[in-house]
């Protein structure tokens, strides 16, 4: 081992995220990868590169076989930076949740699975007057950005929403009710989902991971974060053109 790299690996059992100064943070892998990387930056305002690492990488730029044209670009600065709208997630007693890149998700808990939840979805705009938009008796509701309408929001029948504009999707879980659909909603306002008081149990769940268990009364909020995520792009894509690719 040179002395190179002797000091690198000294310098790594040292290096803090937030605390060392770090200009890109580099990411191999898919987009649940890509998703955990996300969560550690929060409100750290660092550029991602992403270099994906399988079939179906929505979010990741790079092709394995291009890294090294990547990291050449990235240090001659030919590349462009873009901003992800990510979701501001709070309920009570949760502490501080990570930022959704993708979505929300209040699902029937793993120990109520065949049983319906019982939910209520409200919107409150800015003048912070309420207004129900969805009443969901079902498996349970998405909530999501953009970005991630390609995700779990399109299996359950969700809208593909183009990933530079700013919208919260909403998107009910298997509703018994066929007038429970998708709503498409501006991204100033917060959307509000209350569990009934004769509901079964319901968890929630942030870009894939369970966070929290919600008992019958408890009410989560949704909202535009503070913060978007920023993605290194280096190469021209369709973005539906790659959806439907990525699709098959």
């Amino acid at each position: 081992m040179d002395s190179r790299t002797r000091g690198l690996i000294d310098w790594l059992r040292y290096f803090s995220l937030g605390v060392d100064e770090v200009d890109v943070v580099a990411v191999v892998g898919g987009d649940g990868t890509i998703l955990r990387t996300m969560h550690l930056l929060r409100d750290l305002e660092i550029p991602v590169l992403t270099i994906r690492h399988g079939k179906r990488g929505f979010l990741a730029d790079v092709p394995p076989h291009d890294f090294a044209l990547a990291i050449d670009r990235l240090l001659g600065g030919a590349y462009s930076l873009h901003e992800y709208m990510r979701l501001l997630v709070q309920a009570e007693r949760a502490g501080s949740l990570p930022y959704a890149l993708n979505d929300a998700v209040v699902t029937t808990s793993s120990d109520s699975r065949g049983k319906v939840c019982r939910l209520r979805v409200m919107k409150y705009s800015q003048g912070g007057v309420p207004e129900r938009v969805l009443t969901v008796v079902g498996d349970g509701v998405i909530t999501s950005t953009p970005i991630g309408s390609t995700a779990y929001n399109l299996a359950a029948g969700g809208p593909i929403v183009d990933p530079l504009m700013r919208a919260i999707v909403v998107t009910p879980l298997a509703p018994i009710s066929l007038c429970s659909r998708p709503v498409v909603l501006p991204d100033y306002v917060k959307v509000s989902v209350e569990v009934g008081g004769d509901s079964h149990p319901v968890e929630l769940f942030v870009d894939g991971v369970l966070f929290l268990r919600l008992e019958p009364g408890a009410t989560i909020i949704v909202s535009k974060a503070p913060k978007p995520a920023k993605v290194i792009r280096f190469f021209a894509e369709d973005y539906f053109t790659k959806v439907f690719e990525r699709c098959l």
